[in-house]
């Protein structure tokens, strides 16, 4: 590979075996208290990064939530207890706390940053959640607004409010084109399922990102948007012919890829039998080294997806199967899990070259690429920090504004067969909220939606579920309705979690009321056939549960445009 940044080439050229082992590897940092293990990572094992996770205490297993068995144990029973949230903190906070971990990374021999990865993939799916971040829509919420620059001008206030706050490597875009409308670990995370449109709002995504500083990861490489499976909690085969991957789920990768746009792609835990049998692509060199290397010429960073997911972990020892994705040809390996599968991931690495299962040269080419991707975005002059204070970038009105525009212009009624919509301010209703993922604060709480409900109708009254409502919802609800002719039930989706779909089909069953679905997804899996009235929000998040409420109320105009090919029944 051709080597202009001659700084890094000289550094790599200093380091250790052990110091490079530890470059390819981004381990987990959970919760918001700095543990003695994180000390470890970063001055035994020199990991290049970390994995931020503030919502929980420690990285769980994976549950299926179908069955509820557990897919792969990757816990560490040792010190935290189960259930209890991890401290509060606020956006200066957490940089504060990002800052130190940076601090004893940068004092480390020959002086090389951490890079501090996540998701903010928009609604629930966002990492950075506290401190009264403005959150997006989903990627088809986006799409819904039918304007590829608010794609950019999204991008661009998440990479402001990130940044500030000490996050600078972002696992999006996702470029999945959804034609599948069963997909249960895609959906509304793609941005459509018209490939045009992947091409063209990832593209101003992208944009935005580069413009903020964001180390932007397209995904999931080679394309995951016609699966059934959701790789979390087992094996996904994707049964698509080399033909169709090229002219269709590549090509959002190669424009990217053309116009320098995308520093860095994350490999699919899916399978690919017409490519390469029964070879997970993470593990795959005729996929990583073949297809994107090669074939699109892609000189970045790949990484690969979480090593402790279903699809991996239920076919390899996880820490064998890092050191097989960089035999294959990735350059990071994704291990969040905070227990012996550090050294063991370590040390699986390091024998692997020491055995030229990975040779010299090889190895480091992949510590060059992800060490010049630091350099380029500047982490090496100052490590997280940037130049805005967080607190002042969450309180720009600029961004607050976007943050409504957006979710004005995404959220659209569905179906209204009956014409019930708006709903009278004066009408006595019941409205009923599943318990969603959020931060428990004034910003972004359980019972946000009704809130905004009250706003219009006083009469209104809440009854709050489980996400999944148990046997006691189910009964309160059955009471409850019966004194209600008018229902608003909310009906999210969230990785084939069972949701409301129960409730929903009894509620409905009742031809003597009148239901209104607020679904999160424009797919069967949350729009019954028979609801006659459903509002489409693409996130659960502050901004869009506002708008949803003016608009079941008719005094917010709803904006929205269908983002697929695909259509429900009218």
């Amino acid at each position: 590979m051709q080597k202009d940044n001659s700084y890094i080439d000289k550094l790599v050229s200093r380091m250790t075996l052990d110091q490079k082992v530890g470059a390819l590897m981004t381990l987990g940092f959970s919760g918001t208290v700095v543990r003695p293990h994180l000390h470890e990572y970063i001055q035994k094992y020199y990991c290049g990064g970390l994995r931020l996770s503030p919502r929980s205490r420690t990285f769980g297993s994976y549950l299926d939530p179908k069955t509820g068995k557990m897919v792969i144990n990757v816990e560490d029973n040792k010190g935290y207890k189960k259930g209890i949230n991890p401290p509060a903190v606020t956006a200066p906070e957490y940089r504060e706390i990002l800052d130190g971990l940076q601090k004893l990374a940068m004092d480390r021999p020959l002086a090389i940053p951490l890079h501090f990865s996540f998701d903010q993939e928009g609604g629930s799916g966002a990492d950075f959640f506290f401190g009264g971040v403005n959150i997006f829509p989903k990627p088809m919420g986006i799409r819904a607004t039918g304007d590829s620059k608010l794609a950019y001008e999204v991008a661009l206030a998440v990479s402001r409010q990130c940044r500030a706050t000490g996050f600078n490597w972002i696992h999006s875009p996702v470029l999945d084109v959804n034609v599948n409308p069963d997909n249960p670990g895609i959906g509304v995370r793609s941005y459509s399922d018209r490939l045009e449109d992947v091409i063209e709002y990832a593209e101003q995504a992208c944009l935005g990102f580069k413009k903020g500083g964001l180390i932007a990861t397209g995904k999931h490489f080679p394309g995951r948007g016609d699966s059934s499976v959701d790789p979390h909690y087992g094996v996904l085969t994707i049964d698509i012919d080399k033909d169709g991957l090229y002219s269709r789920d590549l090509l959002p990768y190669k424009n990217l890829i053309q116009k320098k746009l995308l520093p860095s792609i994350m490999i699919a835990h899916a399978v690919y039998p017409k490519i390469d049998e029964d070879v997970p692509a993470t593990v795959s060199r005729k996929i990583i080294t073949g297809m994107c290397r090669e074939y699109l010429g892609f000189e970045g960073v790949i990484t690969t997806d979480s090593m402790t997911m279903g699809a991996i972990s239920t076919r390899y020892k996880v820490e064998e199967a890092c050191a097989m994705a960089l035999q294959a040809g990735a350059d990071l390996v994704l291990m969040k899990a905070e227990n012996e599968l550090v050294p063991a991931t370590f040390n699986a690495i390091k024998r692997y070259v020491e055995e030229r299962k990975i040779s010299e040269e090889d190895l480091n080419d992949k510590v060059y690429r992800v060490l010049s991707c630091k350099h380029e975005y500047g982490l090496f002059n100052y490590g997280s920090q940037w130049k805005e204070n967080p607190e002042n970038v969450l309180k720009d009105k600029e961004i607050i504004r976007l943050s409504s525009l957006v979710a004005r212009k995404s959220v659209l009624i569905a179906r209204d067969r009956k014409n019930l919509l708006p709903l009278s301010e004066e009408a006595k209703l019941l409205v009923i909220e599943q318990m969603n993922a959020s931060i428990n604060n004034i910003n972004w709480h359980p019972g946000k939606f009704f809130k905004n409900c009250l706003k219009y109708n006083k009469n209104a009254d809440y009854l709050e579920v489980d996400f999944t409502p148990d046997e006691f919802d189910k009964n309160n609800i059955r009471e409850l309705a019966k004194s209600y002719d008018i229902i608003v039930v909310t009906n999210f989706y969230s990785r084939e979690a069972k949701g409301n779909n129960e409730v929903v089909g009894e509620l409905i069953a009742d031809k003597t009321k009148n239901i209104v679905v607020i679904s999160n997804t424009p797919y069967k899996n949350t729009i019954p056939d028979d609801a006659d009235t459903v509002v489409l929000t693409f996130a659960t998040s502050p901004a869009n549960m506002e708008i949803t409420a003016g608009v079941i109320f008719g005094q917010i105009a709803p904006e929205g445009e269908w983002p697929l090919k695909y259509r429900i029944p009218d």
